[in-house]
């Protein structure tokens, strides 16, 4: 169901205006990010065997989660925990893990234990090991990656430069990159569309839909490296590993100008996945639902559904305005892709729906 969005967003502001609505502030950053190298690898290393005895019974030995207990990496551990801290995370598994006994694993083995929960989600390791102190804890922000801080090679970007060379990129976005038939894919206009959403956006967008009734021409190993090449031509700065096509990589990093942050303002058009469920007054809810992600468009492709249906659920609540015509009574209980204009406070998160489609049940 369409809707203007334009006129969307000023009914929208009105309404939070009128309300006495205030966006909230950027939260305030961290000392340390979980990119600085917060752990050992020995550490890690030591973590691996406890984990396994004590946890893995639940969450699985590849961190992928059961019916018992949530995956410990990918979409499932950035929903939950993403611009939190560390000690929070501790704090979880100290008081409360292992499920038949929090006592049976002390504080010290816990700690190597989120050493190794921290490796298997690709954070590296550094000099110094993670310890018990709450306070040294709470100075490490669970932030995602963004497009600053490395995350190709520059023999990607060489093989990508090859691949876009010898494709059909450069008929439609010239050999520049400076755009003719299709968008250009460098400078302001190619960030002003991508910046501050997951670099998993950018590169299903390739995957999917180019070359035009040709997607499959062309690998996702070597689409991969086409964005590394985009990476580079935009000024990001080559890193010490490849981009790997997996989503749960480029998932968990976010394309931003240099200088800002990958907070996603009030009022924006977003796209998130969760459960849709009855909530108080006659209004409905997405509970558990991803994180927010930045979008351009109102409604889904096929091919966005497709990736939104792998989606894990999250931590996230949304109350749902204007959903009726979306006849929630019939999707109770489902896993739905929604998209619309956010609006989140200290006290409040609401979406405003431009789309709200079926993916499934919600489990």
């Amino acid at each position: 169901m369409k809707k203007i969005l334009g006129l969307a967003a000023a009914l929208w502001v009105t309404a939070a205006t009128s309300a006495g609505l205030v966006v909230s502030a950027q939260q305030a950053p961290s000392e340390k990010k979980i990119w600085d190298g917060v752990y050992t690898s020995a550490q890690a290393a030591r973590g691996k065997a406890p984990f396994e005895q004590s946890c893995a019974r639940c969450h699985n030995v590849e961190l992928a989660g059961s019916q018992r207990g949530p995956a410990l990496k990918g979409n499932a551990f950035w929903s939950k925990y993403e611009n939190d801290n560390l000690a929070t995370l501790f704090m979880y598994l100290r008081d409360n893990m292992p499920q038949d006994g929090p006592s049976l694993v002390n504080e010290t083995i816990k700690a190597d234990i989120l050493a190794y929960i921290m490796s298997a989600n690709g954070m590296p390791a550094g000099n110094d090991e993670l310890k018990t102190d709450l306070r040294a804890l709470e100075g490490v922000k669970i932030a995602k990656k963004t497009t600053w801080d490395g995350v190709f090679t520059a023999a990607q970007a060489e093989r990508g430069k090859q691949n876009f060379l010898a494709g059909r990129c450069g008929g439609c976005h010239k050999l520049d990159l400076t755009g003719e038939r299709g968008p250009a894919l460098k400078g302001d206009d190619f960030l002003a569309h991508w910046e501050n959403g997951s670099l998993a956006t950018l590169f299903d967008k390739i995957r999917e839909t180019m070359p035009p009734n040709g997607a499959n021409e062309v690998t996702d190993d070597a689409k991969a490296d086409i964005v590394a090449y985009l990476l580079q031509q935009n000024g990001y700065p080559a890193g010490k590993a490849d981009l790997r096509v997996e989503p749960e990589s480029m998932g968990i990093i976010d394309l931003v100008r240099k200088g800002q942050t990958s907070t996603i303002p009030n009022f924006s058009l977003v796209q998130v996945v969760g459960c849709l469920a009855p909530g108080t007054n006659n209004t409905w809810t997405l509970t558990k639902t991803s994180e927010p992600v930045l979008t351009r468009d109102e409604e889904p492709s096929a091919a966005a559904l497709r990736t939104a249906q792998a989606k894990a659920l999250g931590g996230q609540n949304f109350t749902l305005v204007s959903v009726v015509p979306f006849k929630p009574d019939t999707h109770a209980g489902q896993k739905m892709e929604a998209r619309g204009l956010l609006y989140r406070d200290e006290k409040d998160a609401r979406l405003n729906l431009t789309s709200l489609q079926t993916l499934g049940d919600c489990r």
